[in-house]
């Protein structure tokens, strides 16, 4: 097998992991971002005790590394892979939460430790950022990833005008469930008074003595 075929076959395992596990529709909802670094005289504990408010949990799946999945209080999701050659953060490209919050999180710690151990001492890891995923094509996609700072950015623009649409999709739901309960309101309003109406008409009819 050729290894640009290896890779595609890997990656989409991966991803077809990534995203039951993470509730995405398809591998192509999942995105990767991958801080390469030899690190294998080294493990990640220092990353998850750094991360234990995020709760990490071991998860099972074709990631070729161990695997482990971050939950936020608001209850977003994130996995985190170790790898030889350095630490990959798989998560759902169109999640604005999780990018803002858990991406960076586990993006910056990871960062922080790093920039312990030579010689990656003193340097910032964002230089050796890659961005991954699976188009709709199902083709894997590999390109060079800005620091974390414009990664940040970047979806948060990406996703600004998705948010726009959203909340004007919400604002039309609230307008119609306001005239919905106007008419409901009108019809009670209406009912009572014809009901009103009736006993008035009961109480001013004369009876026989």
């Amino acid at each position: 097998m050729k290894q640009e075929d290896w890779r595609q076959k890997t990656f989409l395992a991966k991803f077809t992991s990534a995203a039951t596990e993470l509730g995405a529709r398809a591998p192509s909802d999942i995105e990767s971002l991958k801080f390469r670094g030899l690190v294998a005289f080294l493990d990640h504990g220092p990353l998850l005790t750094q991360l234990k408010p995020l709760k990490p949990q071991k998860v099972k799946g074709d990631y070729q590394g161990r695997a482990y999945k971050l939950t936020d209080v608001e209850g977003d999701h994130l996995i985190v892979v170790e790898h030889e050659t350095g630490l990959e953060i798989l998560y759902i490209a169109g999640s604005l939460s999780s990018i803002i919050g858990l991406v960076i999180v586990a993006a910056m710690n990871w960062d922080r430790i790093r920039g312990h151990w030579p010689p990656f001492r003193g340097r910032f890891a964002g230089g050796d950022l890659e961005r991954r995923r699976i188009d709709p094509n199902g083709k894997l996609i590999e390109e060079p990833a800005p620091p974390v700072e414009a990664v940040l950015v970047y979806y948060v623009l990406k996703q600004q005008d998705i948010l726009i649409k959203r909340i004007s999709s919400l604002e039309a739901e609230v307008l119609l469930l306001k005239k919905l309960l106007e008419k409901s309101q009108k019809r009670a309003t209406s009912g009572q008074k014809s009901s009103k109406t009736g006993a008035d008409a009961n109480h001013s009819v004369k009876r026989p003595d």
